[in-house]
This record gives structure tokens, sequence and C-alpha cells, in this order.
């Protein structure tokens, strides 16, 4: 009876040891070993100025014992879930221990580093190897959690939310740089908008008509598709350069390079979801009586749109991060604080252009995926 009792207890807390053969989250654990060692790391470097080269650097204990405590104890709570919990606590659990690990690791950053400067009008806080670190941990348990339980990851999200509307701020030299170029910021933050909205749309109706070409006609398919992407052997920057002399500087050269530069994975998953459609389907819809037209619009459309909007994605993204490089024919864009922080040897600059690049290419891979997601249970609704 002794012996019965603890496996009872834990079975009702949802607590089991792995069975044998039984494979726990790995993405988890991985992301449990990176955000343990990131600890260890420098994780803020505090810098006398703007240019310093070097300055000081401090652990996520240093910035706080008790937030490095509350850190480490969200990634050794995540381990522990993985490798125990079962049934519904998992799920809460594993919310919890991201959301403690993340929350923990960022009011490090703000309210903990914020001490540091306290009365050094020139001294400013930079983001260290330790940090970055934690930022890819946090994002591969939230990809983790997702996989398991995707309602759950509102908790975390939620936290840091709220989090990041209380949190200082002024003591980052990130922030400090957006303050004083917070003019030219917004204006090149328009144009780099500008240049993906423009050249995104030709892209999706040429590479859309490319990828029906191509799958229409199988004679032209090896030479679209092969011409295609050849494109994309070309390095980005050395194709801005083959247009200057046809297109000189300005916003021209680097439209037209982003508009070929997006054909690729527009075409391929155009071709790839209408000739995926499945013959079994066709031969139906030809049964009752349905012209090329209809076949298209009903069927092979609604099947291949989710391919489509996958193109569309990829081609978004790609512009997003090549719209960077337009700075070099003088068309503009974030990519100006990139730059111009090299050329000033400012990493905090560079920083204030890379950030909201990244921000919109994961906003733009949400939104594209959530509509991707919408036609696909659409479809198999229909």
């Amino acid at each position: 009876m002794s012996a019965v009792l603890p496996l009872t207890l834990a079975d009702k807390a949802g607590l089991r040891w792995p069975q044998a053969g039984a494979r726990p989250n790995a993405i988890a654990l991985s992301a449990v070993a990176l955000g343990l060692l990131s600890q260890q790391l420098p994780f803020a470097v505090l810098r006398a100025n703007r240019v310093a080269p070097e300055g000081e650097p401090f652990s996520l204990l240093a910035l706080g014992v008790h937030w490095g405590a509350l850190a480490a104890g969200g990634w050794l709570l995540l381990a522990l879930t993985v490798w125990l919990a079962r049934g519904r606590v998992r799920a809460p659990l594993l919310a919890l221990a991201l959301t403690l690990a993340a929350a923990s690791s960022y009011a490090a950053l703000t309210w903990g580093a914020s001490t540091l400067v306290t009365g050094q009008d020139w001294s400013r806080i930079a983001l260290s190897t330790g940090a970055w670190g934690t930022l890819a941990a946090v994002y591969i348990a939230g990809f983790a959690l997702y996989a398991e339980a995707p309602r759950w990851l509102v908790l975390p999200v939620a936290v840091l939310a709220v989090l990041a509307s209380l949190a200082p701020y002024q003591h980052l030299g990130v922030v400090l740089e957006y303050r004083i170029a917070a003019a030219t910021f917004h204006e090149e933050l328009l144009r780099h908008l500008l240049l993906v909205a423009v050249a995104l749309p030709p892209a999706m109706v040429l590479g859309a008509a490319i990828g029906l070409l191509a799958a229409r006609k199988r004679a032209f398919e090896t030479v679209l598709l092969g011409a295609v992407g050849l494109l994309q052997t070309i390095p980005s920057i050395a194709l801005f350069g083959l247009l200057l002399p046809l297109l000189g500087l300005g916003i021209k050269p680097a439209l037209l390079a982003m508009v070929l530069y997006g054909l690729w994975p527009i075409v391929v998953h155009t071709h790839t979801g209408l000739t995926g459609v499945p013959a079994a389907m066709l031969d139906a819809a030809r049964g009752v009586g349905m012209s090329g037209w209809q076949m298209f619009w009903r069927v092979e459309l609604p099947l291949a749109a989710p391919f489509f909007i996958e193109g569309v994605r990829g081609a978004m993204l790609m512009l997003i991060g090549l719209a960077t490089v337009a700075v070099l024919v003088n068309a503009g864009g974030l990519g100006y604080f990139l730059l111009r922080g090299t050329e000033q040897a400012v990493p905090d600059l560079v920083l204030l252009g890379t950030l909201p690049v990244v921000a919109l290419a994961l906003g733009a891979d949400v939104v594209m995926r959530l509509l991707a997601w919408a036609l696909t249970a659409k479809g198999r609704a229909a």
C-alpha cells in the first residue's frame, strides 16, 4: 500500500516519471540549455559613451540576484515540466516556466540595468551575448509551447506586454540613439515600408503568372523555373550594381531588383500548389460538367491558395530584408542606420536599424501564417 500511494498522488497531480522509450520535448530542452548557458555569459555592457569600443560586462546575476534566481528557476521548472508533467497540468506549467524565465530576464535588462547608469550622463547599456542568447532561448521555448499548447502562449506574451509598458528604457543605448534621430528614423522606416509595399504586388502578379504558365505548359516548365532560379544566384548587391547603368541611382533600381528577387518563392509555391491538385478531384469536376475555367476557380485555385500565400510570405520576408540594401543605391530604408552606424563605429546605431527589420519580418510571418491557416481550414471545411 505504501508503494502505491506516491504513484497515485503523482498521477492526480499530473506528474509521472517518463516511460521507457518516451522522448521528451527536445526543442524545449534545447531552450533550457541555451537559457542556462546564457546566464553565465555577459548579459549587458556598461559603456562610457556611444563610441566607446569596450565597456564593463555584467552577468544576469550581477544585474540583480533575485532576477537571476527567478530566471534560473524558470528554466529549471521548464526542464522538470518537460520530463515529468503529463496531462492537463503540463500546458500551464510550460507557460508558467516560460513566463518566469522571460519576464525576469526582461526585468533585469530594464529595471536591473537602469541602476548602473545612475548619475552618469553619457553612460549607456548595450545588450551583450547573454541577452541575445536568452532571447533566442525564449523564442525556442515559445515555439515548443506553441507546438504543444498554442492557447497558453497568450500568458507569456501578455505578461511581457505589460512589462514592456511599465519598464524603463532611458539607459539603453538603442533607445538613446532613437531619441537622437527620431525624425530620421520615422522617415527611413516609412521608406522601408513603401519599398516593400510597392515591390510586392508586381512580384505577386508576375510570380503567379509564371507559376501558372509553368504548371499549364510543361514544355516551358524547366525554362521558366530555371530562369527565375538563376536570378537567385546573383548576389543582391551585384544585382543592384548591374541595374545602376540602366536606371541610375534612386528608387527605380531598388524596386526592380526587389521585384526580381521576390519572384522565386511565389513562382515555386504557385507551381507546386497547382501541380499538386489530385487528379481524382479534377476527374470528378469534369464528370459533373465543369469547364476549364470553372475547374480552375472552384477546384484548383482554392486548393492552391495556401501554397500561394506561403510563397507570398517567403517573398515578403525576403523583401523586408532586401530593402535594407536599397540604401546603397540611394533609395533609403532602415539600412541607412546600418550604414551610418558602421561608418561611425556606433553599435547601438546599427541595432536601431536592425531591430525594426527583425520585428517587421516576425510580424509579417505571423500574419501570413495565420492567413494560410485560415485558407487551409476554409478549404478543408468546403
